[in-house]
């Protein structure tokens, strides 16, 4: 009887490591195709109309893909403490597409550079984040989720101007 609690008890202290060991061997590589596809999406809007919204209340193409930069300062700033800002919004007004672009490589970067430098130590690290008991390992999910939210009005915004989207890549 004592063999068999041990054994349950082995099995479930040991449910965490497949999930671990997901975000250490696969989760860069998934982090590297969601830039990827954004950069894509937002490469395939023409310059003159990176301002398009499509209602008055709606953010602008090129204000999605700030939107998405400054959630990744913040977010990003959960896990190492640090906030880092990649543009001066004070200057984003006269910024080209070119301007956006390399922003928006550049926190997809340091956002990939995070993922694969995170000790397991960091990503087992538990916060509280919207009234939500978590872990960091959990704030570079909500990283992914947050970006593809917006990359999908941005592929509305593609449709309506009769831009062609770039084909979907998942996983």
């Amino acid at each position: 009887m004592l063999f068999r609690w041990m054994v349950l008890l082995l099995l479930m202290t040991g449910t965490n490591l497949p999930a671990q060991e997901y975000f250490k061997t696969q989760y860069a590589d998934v982090w590297q195709r969601n830039l990827n596809y954004s950069k894509a999406v937002a490469e395939a809007m023409p310059e003159a109309a990176y301002d398009f919204r499509p209602t008055d209340e709606a953010m602008s193409f090129q204000e999605q893909w700030l939107h998405v930069v400054d959630n990744i300062s913040m977010l990003t700033s959960r896990i190492t403490g640090d906030r880092k800002n990649f543009y001066r919004k004070e200057d984003a007004t006269g910024f080209k597409k070119a301007d956006v672009m390399d922003v928006l490589d550049r926190a997809n970067a340091y956002v990939l550079d995070l993922i694969q430098n995170a000790s397991d130590s960091l990503l087992l690290e538990a916060i509280e984040f919207g009234g939500v008991s978590m872990t960091k390992e959990n704030i570079f999910y909500l990283l992914r989720d947050h970006q593809a939210h917006h990359r999908a009005q941005c592929l509305v915004y593609l449709r309506i101007n009769g831009v062609p989207a770039p084909g979907y890549v998942g996983w």
